[in-house]
């Protein structure tokens, strides 16, 4: 029996191993998935520009109405923080 508590225990070296595999494998998972988000941001952003620049009045019609909205947004904050 004692044999057996021996042979299936955890080894504490192979188990530091294996996590720091297990958290070097996962941090290379991240960095990529971040370098994807970076690349379809940066995708976004040029294709957002490449249409304004085609369309000039409707991205300012688009922009002013954006500052509309987020300066009726902070208005109602404001008003309630009071």
């Amino acid at each position: 029996m004692a044999n057996l508590l021996n042979e299936n225990s955890i080894k504490p070296k192979n188990f530091v191993e294996d996590l720091e595999s297990m958290s070097h494998n996962a941090g290379k998972k991240i960095g990529a998935m971040a370098n994807d988000v970076v690349s379809m941001a940066s995708d976004q952003m040029n294709s957002g520009r490449a249409y304004v620049r085609e369309n000039p009045a409707t991205g300012i019609a688009i922009a002013a109405a954006a500052g509309a909205v987020a300066g009726s947004l902070i208005t109602m904050i404001m008003r309630n923080n009071k």
